[in-house]
């Protein structure tokens, strides 16, 4: 049996915007920590609780939140050297956040993630 030896948790805050003169983006807002608890948190929470499905993205099923504005995928990759790596993503959207495309988002964290990776 191996353990998981690498973890990624990608959280996107989708920005109120508070003044029109100073835009602010999702980009502005992407944290990667690597907290086992995070994901295991994530995990434990999410089996309960599966969600809505919306699309596929490189083989990660993204999936809509039931009780909150919260978008959610899960993948776990199986690399040379018995390098095991989870990765969790979840995205916070707000009402007022119009013209941002979920799917938009989770494909560039989705793809910063195998970029990440094809350096291990």
């Amino acid at each position: 049996m191996t353990a998981i030896s690498h973890v990624y948790n990608y959280t996107v805050r989708c920005p109120q915007i508070k003044d029109p003169a100073h835009p602010t983006s999702w980009l502005n807002h992407i944290e990667i920590n690597r907290s086992c608890e995070i994901a295991l948190d994530r995990i434990t929470k999410w089996h309960g609780h599966s969600g809505t499905r919306l699309f596929e993205h490189e083989g990660c099923v993204v999936r809509e939140a039931e009780a909150e504005q919260a978008y959610f995928s899960m993948k776990n990759d199986r690399l040379k050297g018995d390098i095991h790596v989870l990765a969790t993503f979840k995205v916070f959207m707000d009402n007022k956040t119009k013209d941002t495309s979920v799917q938009e988002i989770m494909e560039h964290i989705i793809d910063d993630y195998k970029s990440r990776l094809s350096k291990l």
